[in-house]
This record gives structure tokens, sequence and C-alpha cells, in this order.
């Protein structure tokens, strides 16, 4: 993975501060300015008000060179919510420390909230989205890198054990491919689909990459599911016989299942140079 496709660490964060007035005699004439509403940390999942760990999964990366994906739930970044304080807090992964996280900037686009940890050790960049119970995001803290999704998990009462349902999500990572005239901040993207029969147990989808942003992969069905009546997780495999890692995996979100988080692994063959590369990341999707 070029380090060109890394953000970069930022050197300082900059917490939110409030600002108090005082009282006076003087009235104005001129209306007050509008008030802009400045988003709060409960606008990660806005249906957390008790405090509580969220579940994690995703892909990360050492930045120091090793391009293989780390998949597992201790590789990724752990996020949970604090009541008391109505706050965030995250652990970074091979740590046993919790730290909190402020709101360092807001704009428009693919990652619209930027959070950081005081003195920069992590940054998380929210992507945009209206899920109730859950979230996906890109964090880096120096030396390691990550695409992640995490929620609220669905508990084993929760799921369906009848009908079926369909999700459709989004999905955001990164690839080993690196073409100089296709780079960009958001080396793959697109979308999932996913397809439930609760009562029988079975699972079926497909996923939509773009690299580069416009450099459309095609789609990958799913083989090889795995999933049975009641499961709050599921797994399997994409249609490709590219060597390389290819997986995914995920669970449901949401109290009723509403929702559903997961990671993704599949080898290619880029239709620019013929090589074959990795790409990996994080999904999230609703009914």
């Amino acid at each position: 993975m070029s380090m060109s496709k890394v953000r970069p660490i930022l050197a300082t964060v900059f917490a939110l501060a409030g600002c108090g007035g005082g009282g006076g005699e003087f009235v104005s004439s001129a209306p007050p300015p509008p008030i802009t509403p400045t988003p709060t940390p409960s606008s990660i999942i806005p249906a957390a008000v008790t405090s509580q760990q969220f579940a994690a999964v995703g892909s990360s990366h050492l930045i120091d060179g090793n391009q293989a994906p780390q998949l597992g739930a201790a590789d990724q970044l752990q996020v949970r919510y604090v009541q008391s304080s109505n706050s965030y807090e995250i652990q970074v992964p091979n740590s046993q420390s919790w730290s909190a996280i402020s709101l360092t900037s807001t704009g428009p686009g693919n990652f619209p909230l930027t959070f950081g940890t005081p003195g920069g050790g992590a940054v998380l960049w929210l992507s945009s989205g209206s899920r109730q119970y859950s979230r996906m995001f890109e964090w880096n803290t120096g030396d390691k890198v990550g695409y992640e999704a995490i929620g609220m998990a669905t508990p084993s009462s929760g799921v369906p054990l009848t009908g079926s349902a369909s999700y459709s999500g989004d999905i955001l990572g990164v690839t080993t491919e690196y073409q100089p005239d296709l780079a960009d901040d958001f080396p793959v993207n697109g979308g999932i689909s996913l397809s439930f029969n609760f009562g029988l147990g079975s699972l079926s989808g497909s996923i939509s990459p773009n690299l580069h942003q416009g450099y459309v992969l095609g789609t990958l069905n799913f083989v090889n599911t795995v999933y049975s009546t009641g499961s709050t997780a599921f797994s399997g495999k994409f249609d490709t016989n590219v060597p390389g890692v290819n997986s995914f995996s995920g669970l449901f979100t949401g109290p009723n299942a509403q929702e559903l988080i997961g990671n993704f692994a599949f080898p290619y063959q880029s239709p620019i140079d013929g090589k074959t590369y990795q790409a990996d990341g994080a999904f999230v999707g609703g009914k």
C-alpha cells in the first residue's frame, strides 16, 4: 500500500470549546445572526443513549509497509459511549487504555466529521450517512490505519426467525494497487447488497466495488456463505479465482436487526496493468 494512499496523522488536534456571555443593558436593534448547530458526539451512533462498547469490524494495516489486511477484532479500533459525559472514547489496538475523542472539524463530503484524541494520538474521519445503530469511518494512529464499521449489536432474541429481508449498504476500504493517474482519497468504495431468508437460514448477495473513484471493478457475487436461522452473525467469500485473501463477515445491529456491519477482503486483477492486487475494508447497511 503506497503511503500516498494513507491520510496523514493530524499534528495538532483542537477540541471544541464553548463560549459564554455576560448580561448587559444594551439592546441591539439588529436581529441576531443565525446559529449554526454544531454536531455533538452523539452524532456518531444516534441511538446510543446508555454507556456501552460497540461491536467493531473492519480491516487494518500497519503503515510500515505490511500490506496484509488484519481482519481480527483485536486489530480494530474499539469505541465506546459514556453516558455520564455524553462523550465517546476509543482504544487503539494493542492498548488497554481508553482515550476521549473530540470533534476537530466539520465539512461537506464523504467525511463530514473528524474526531481526534488530545495530542493527535489518533484521528477518526466519520463517513456521512443516516444510520441509527451503525457507523463507518477511517482511522489513523500514526503507525496503523484502518477502515471500520461499529454498531449496537443485535441480541439473539432480536433476530427474526421467519421471513426474509434485503439490506443495501456502502463499502469503504483500500487497495494495494497504485496508479498515479487515478490516485485519490477513496481507493475503494461502492455498494453491497445482502438478502437473508431468516426461516431457511440462507444468505445471498454481491459487492460492487469502485476503485479510484471511477475505475469500476465489476460485481462480485457471494459464495460459500455461512448463516443459520437465529444467528446474529454471517460470513462468506466472493466469486473469484484470483489468489489472495478472500472473505467477508459481519453481524446485525439494532434491537431487531434493522442494520448490519461487516468487513471484506478480495483479490482482483487490474484491468490497467493486468497485475494482481488486494482490496479490503468495511461495510455498513440497512433494510
